[in-house]
């Protein structure tokens, strides 16, 4: 399938978004980013067969990052990576990227509790995590030239929990290709407050 074509399959009408979310409504915001300005909203969308799927929305301005998405989506197809669902442009050009709603939430809200995952579901989610950055690095061949992804933004709240405590990474808006085996520079990359190794 080419890119165009993944496009067409995932793209929804102005007006479906519009319902599903309300038309943006305040209630149904559930956070926005401080740094970014990215909106994130909850909704539903309902299937031209009547079924109802819980959604998060994000809504960007006119994005590269939004962009690199939706490559990134493209391009990966692995169980421990939350891809977008559908896609969608409001009247002002603003890109919105549209997820499946996650049951549990993002990793960070677990951590310091102990009471609801136990050591042996922490350490599934790690080894799940490190499938998804192991198939990143290594498994995904974008173009001709064997470039693989770094996701750029590790962290727990990047890091999605479904009904069964099953990973997902997601938030790929600073990732970006390097060249297998070559020594890589984030600091040459387009958004260069992204995510740079301490060392």
């Amino acid at each position: 399938m080419t890119i165009d074509e993944y496009l067409d399959s995932i793209e929804i009408p102005y007006e479906e978004r519009t319902t599903a979310t309300n038309n943006f409504a305040d209630e149904n915001l559930i956070s926005q980013g401080r740094s970014t300005g990215v909106k994130l909203y909850k909704g539903q969308l309902i299937s031209k067969s009547g079924q109802l799927t819980n959604i998060l929305a994000r809504l960007y301005g006119v994005s590269k990052a939004a962009h690199n998405e939706v490559l990134i989506s493209y391009w990966v197809n692995n169980k421990n990576i939350h891809s977008i669902f559908k896609i969608s442009e409001s009247c002002d050009d603003d890109e919105i990227l549209i997820s499946k709603y996650v049951a549990n939430g993002s990793l960070n809200k677990y951590l310091s509790d102990s009471q609801t995952l136990t050591w042996m579901q922490r350490l599934h989610i790690c080894v799940g995590v490190a499938h998804a950055l192991s198939y990143l690095h290594n498994d995904v061949t974008v173009g001709s030239n064997g470039r693989s992804i770094i996701h750029g933004n590790i962290k727990s709240s990047k890091i999605l929990l479904d009904d069964n405590w099953e990973p997902k990474l997601y938030g790929f808006r600073y990732s970006m290709t390097a060249k297998t085996g070559d020594v890589h520079r984030p600091s040459e990359y387009w958004d260069k407050s992204g995510y740079r190794d301490p060392t």
